[in-house]
């Protein structure tokens, strides 16, 4: 059994206590996963750079995920380009992290608690990799536009974007199933008005075929059903 040592983490340029909780978090994992690394059971000298390595990965892959789901990122944003700009710096008792010249926005947002706990799930050693996330996050129901593969970074990376692209879609799709219930609703309650005033059912048929029933002509029977 691998005994876990005690790191004081610090990170250039300086994290939120919230923030530093949830590396403390991902540097935890990575111990966790030495526990089953043959390399290391072999040689438990190498434990501090092989954790740093498992510890590196992590970090590479929540950056390139939530760079994948920001709208401005910038183009060399990309798995390499993380990979050469995070550098771990052991010195003694002390780990060090250099986030190099990712931008400051992205170095200060890309720890999201969800999305950590997701990577867990995910690189558990124990686990069942993409197939467990997948499970996880879809409720058993799986991701049509999702297909495994590639590394580890990209597979989780480009998982997230699909399920995200999935779950927008399912909400517009929501948006658009009310919006097209109210106005039903509206329209209803607007026939039913006209013909209470005595409008004849051809005139409302023309209204309805001219889409002229809820234009700013009617605003007069719209503002009367608001009063009721």
């Amino acid at each position: 059994m691998l005994r876990n040592q005690f790191f004081v983490l610090q990170t250039v340029p300086e994290l939120s206590a919230f923030h530093m909780d949830l590396l403390q978090k991902l540097l935890e994992f990575s111990f966790n996963q030495l526990q089953y690394d043959a390399e290391v059971q072999k040689m438990p000298s190498k434990m501090i750079y092989k954790q740093n390595q498992e510890f590196k990965l992590s970090l590479v892959a929540l950056l390139t995920t939530c760079a994948l789901l920001d709208p401005t990122r910038q183009s060399q944003e990309t798995e390499p380009y993380f990979n050469h700009q995070v550098n771990i710096i052991q010195k003694n008792q002390v780990k060090i992290v250099h986030f190099g010249q990712i931008r400051p926005f992205l170095v200060q947002n890309f720890l999201i608690p969800e999305i950590v706990d997701d990577w867990i799930t995910y690189r558990n050693a124990e686990g069942d990799g993409i197939y467990a996330l997948k499970d996880k996050k879809t409720v058993l129901q799986g991701l049509e536009s999702f297909s495994p593969g590639g590394s580890p970074v990209m597979e989780f990376a480009r998982f997230y974007r699909k399920l995200m692209e999935s779950k927008l879609k399912k909400k517009e799709k929501l948006r658009q199933q009310i919006q097209q219930t109210a106005l039903k609703s509206l329209t209803d309650e607007i026939v039913h008005q006209k013909l209470m005033s005595g409008q004849s059912v051809n005139d409302i048929l023309n209204s309805i075929v001219s889409n002229e029933l809820l234009s700013d002509n009617n605003k007069e029977d719209i503002l009367l059903i608001d009063k009721k």
